[in-house]
């Protein structure tokens, strides 16, 4: 079933919020540099693809992306990189009133797939106050899973055994152990987000470029005083300790094979997600009692 918002006809609109359960879920991303092998768009380009085939898997109806997500305003954010960064209360706003428009035509649960770390407070300051004032739909968020990458896989491979990710080879599963043993840096154009930007825009993916920045941190002392002070800056200082905005061991050996497994892992994750959310009656309920006006919902 064509569940895209985008590709579906108003003739067959009703059929797709039916077959949702009334679920409808945003893909959430940014714009922003991910080290020099892989694209501006890697957040919502990943987000995007996952939310969508996981929907194949679990009905749900996926609402164009989200594609101008939060990106600190920092130094990176005034050099000429491609980056794109918007006021956080401007991101907020577009938000509620996307998911009034989704409300509006019908929906009762809403559901962000975010795929960006950089959205993760903004997102909980959002779920929040969302009750703050009457809406005809609940709001809750998730996450696209990186980490299946290689961290997911290791668990599989070493409770299950050889062949359990039948897309790999033997050669790929060793790949998959030693970084897990080795307990390989990921986070930011790292080795999971590298694998699943591989299955949703493999043309964008340029692993000629590895090695040229490095993606681990640097020690910066005046950094890391604060911390230790208990003092919290946006990010820990995140942006300091990586100007390159790449955290990662270089993902050597990746290729088609590991992103396929880590693909179709990420969105089997995601589609349970779904599924839980679709069949929870407990948020709708308490919310509906919460306005004292059942009928606002109907």
């Amino acid at each position: 079933m064509e569940t895209r918002w985008l590709h579906t006809s108003s003739e067959n609109f009703k059929y797709l919020r039916e077959a949702s359960e009334k679920t409808c879920v945003i893909p959430m991303g940014c714009i922003e540099k991910h080290g020099l092998h892989l694209p501006l768009g890697t957040d919502i380009l990943k987000g995007s693809y996952i939310a969508h085939r996981a929907s194949q898997l679990e009905t749900v109806c996926v609402f164009p992306d989200f594609t101008f997500g939060d990106t600190p305003r920092g130094p990176h954010a005034y050099r000429p990189d491609g980056s794109v960064c918007l006021d956080v209360r401007l991101q907020m706003l577009l938000l509620e009133q996307l998911c009034d428009e989704i409300a509006a035509n019908g929906f009762e649960k809403i559901l962000v797939a975010n795929s960006h770390g950089g959205n993760v407070s903004w997102l909980n300051t959002f779920a929040r106050n969302w009750n703050v004032k009457p809406h005809k739909a609940v709001f809750a968020w998730t996450k696209v899973d990186i980490k299946v990458a290689p961290f997911g896989m290791g668990e599989i491979l070493l409770q299950n055994g050889s062949g359990s990710i039948p897309e790999l080879t033997p050669e790929d599963e060793e790949l998959i152990l030693t970084c897990c043993r080795e307990k390989i840096l990921t986070g930011h154009a790292c080795f999971g987000e590298t694998a699943l930007t591989m299955a949703a825009a493999p043309d964008s993916v340029h692993l000629d470029r590895l090695g040229i920045e490095s993606g681990l941190p640097l020690d910066i002392p005046e950094v890391q005083k604060l911390a230790d002070a208990e003092i919290n800056i946006a990010d820990s200082g995140w942006e300091y300790r990586y100007p390159n905005w790449y955290s990662g061991t270089d993902p050597i050996g990746i290729n088609e094979r590991i992103a396929e497994a880590a693909a179709r892992l990420a969105s089997e994750k995601l589609a349970r997600a779904y599924k839980t959310f679709k069949e929870d009656t407990y948020l709708l309920r308490k919310t509906k009692e919460a306005y004292h006006d059942k009928a606002y919902f109907d």
